[in-house]
């Protein structure tokens, strides 16, 4: 690889290096040669003569990366609400995967271009009264913006759904009734809630803790409050109290199946 700054042609490179983040999101088979030819690119891209295209290279990226997981959107929502968590999870395992993978590729971009400009708009923002409602647009690495892209075209779109259908498969594992939804995958939709938020240096459980913790916490106390009710008129004190004790160890053993480790104590 040649590190001396050249003249490139985006729309050529742009078009053959599209084709590799394609097939990297999707994990296919990327051969060793071609992933070094694209890493290249990027550096090509990014160290252009005579005018830097790293800005380009990133939005043409986050549009791809916007459309892309459109994409995945209308295939998962075509499952239909009885495979939706199946769906949603298969997709995001492949994403996420993908995703990591991607963001090796734009290594260059990530660690030149993007933290960079990222340190110098920081300096003004926290150097100045104004502007400081521009920090949502600062520039992400390609690993952060792909985590935020499936964060608003994925969840939020399907967020009501995918959490229905979550408390629906808690509160048959709670009864004991079989399961359309496999425990392995009800805890991966859950964990991607908190997954697409590791990158933020704030706030980084505020998805996981708004549209899922909240209201599991409020169905399990509704649920509880009524099997207590009807407890306590079935059955004597000791009765009561044996009861009380095994739901909640089984609801303990539950919670470590299902949830975050920071929702257990509560």
């Amino acid at each position: 690889m040649s590190l001396k700054p050249k003249m490139v042609d985006f729309g050529k490179t742009w078009g053959v290096l599209q084709e590799t983040v394609k097939g990297v999101l999707t994990l296919a088979d990327v051969p060793r040669a071609t992933w070094n030819d694209r890493f290249s690119d990027v550096y090509s891209l990014c160290v252009a003569y005579p005018e830097p295209l790293a800005d380009r290279l990133y939005d043409e990226t986050k549009h791809f990366l916007n459309k892309h997981v459109l994409n995945i959107l209308s295939i998962v929502s075509a499952a239909g609400e009885a495979n939706l968590l199946q769906a949603y999870h298969r997709a995001w395992t492949e994403y996420s995967q993908g995703l990591s993978y991607l963001h090796r590729l734009y290594l260059y971009l990530n660690q030149q271009h993007i933290k960079k400009t990222r340190l110098t708009e920081a300096e003004i923002i926290y150097g100045s009264a104004h502007n400081g409602g521009d920090c949502q647009e600062m520039e992400m690495e390609i690993g952060e913006l792909g985590l935020e892209i499936w964060k608003r075209k994925m969840i939020a779109p399907l967020q009501s759904s995918l959490v229905a259908l979550l408390l629906e498969g808690i509160h048959a594992d709670r009864m004991g009734e079989v399961q359309p939804t496999t425990s392995d995958v009800i805890c991966g939709v859950i964990q991607s809630f908190v997954m697409v938020e590791t990158y933020r240096l704030k706030g980084e459980m505020d998805m996981y803790l708004e549209i899922f913790e909240k209201p599991f916490l409020e169905a399990s106390g509704a649920f509880y409050h009524r099997e207590a009710a009807e407890l306590l008129q079935q059955s004597d004190v000791t009765r009561y109290m044996e009861k009380v004790t095994w739901r909640l160890a089984q609801e303990e053993l539950r919670a470590h199946k299902f949830l975050h480790a920071s929702s257990i104590p509560k």
